[in-house]
């Protein structure tokens, strides 16, 4: 296993993860796993970083799995050895949603199976307009994974989850986000630039209350009304007591804007 596989960059409070197998459009190795599994764990406890883009290199975000792909024994062992693969990729997916800090897809090419997951459980998406996610499972005969059913029901709802996944159809940049599966579809020559410009915005703010926010959002998709107000009623006189909070505060009194710490 190399670092090569999935490049890590930091700077200015923002951590780029470009997957980098862009003969393969970034197909899901075994050993490509375990380096993302390394780099989200990597993130996850580094202080200066307060918020992560992904994306992939050359022409595709990432094309799904290639359980052929990298040199774990685990992978000749049939069913159970792709089971053991499973359960990796599902270690850096929740790694991914519930880590306190927003993570932006870059979607600049395919996003297919697994590719598409990676895709949608970022809390925010940006995509070029030439590039498509794809369920892409029923295509090869197997079923959807890495949290695709979970994630394409509540983002869309039963109907169009069901159509996405039983056909398996691509679903450019405009489409999806008018189906909520992307916030943006921007011109293919400047999905870096707008996918930055939000990060520098989140990497710039309230981080503990972004990080509240975010775990609350997902914390309610399967949450109650009553659970919800609960929640929120603990956790605002703890995000309250932060200076980020003091300050946001003295500054909207002042008429000024604010200037956050991410502390």
């Amino acid at each position: 296993m190399t670092n090569n596989l999935v490049l890590l960059d930091k700077s200015n409070g923002i951590a780029t993860i470009t997957l980098n197998q862009p003969e393969t459009l970034n197909a899901l190795t075994y050993d490509m796993l375990l380096r993302l599994h390394q780099v989200v764990d990597e993130i996850s406890a580094d202080k200066e970083v307060r918020t992560v883009i992904m994306t992939g290199a050359g022409r595709g975000f990432c094309s799904g799995a290639n359980l052929l792909g990298g040199s774990s024994e685990a992978l000749s062992a049939g069913g159970m050895g792709v089971r053991s693969v499973v359960l990796k990729m599902n270690a850096v997916l929740t790694g991914i949603a519930e880590m306190e800090k927003p993570w932006l897809a870059a979607v600049n090419g395919p996003a297919v199976g697994g590719g598409c997951s990676l895709a949608l459980v970022c809390d925010l998406a940006l995509m070029a307009e030439s590039a498509f996610m794809s369920a892409g499972y029923v295509n090869v005969g197997l079923v959807p994974d890495m949290g695709m059913t979970y994630m394409l029901t509540r983002l869309v709802g039963f109907r169009k989850a069901s159509e996405i996944a039983l056909f398996g159809e691509r679903v450019y940049g405009p489409e999806a986000v008018e189906l909520g599966l992307a916030n943006r579809a921007v011109p293919d020559k400047v999905l870096m630039r707008r996918t930055t410009e939000w990060a520098e915005r989140l990497a710039n703010g309230p981080t503990l209350a972004i990080g509240a926010i975010k775990l609350g959002l997902r914390r309610a998709l399967h949450g109650t009304l009553r659970d919800t107000l609960y929640w929120e009623a603990m956790m605002l006189p703890l995000i309250v007591q932060t200076e980020d909070a003091s300050e946001g505060l003295m500054a909207f009194f002042q008429k000024r804007d604010p200037k956050f710490k991410g502390e």
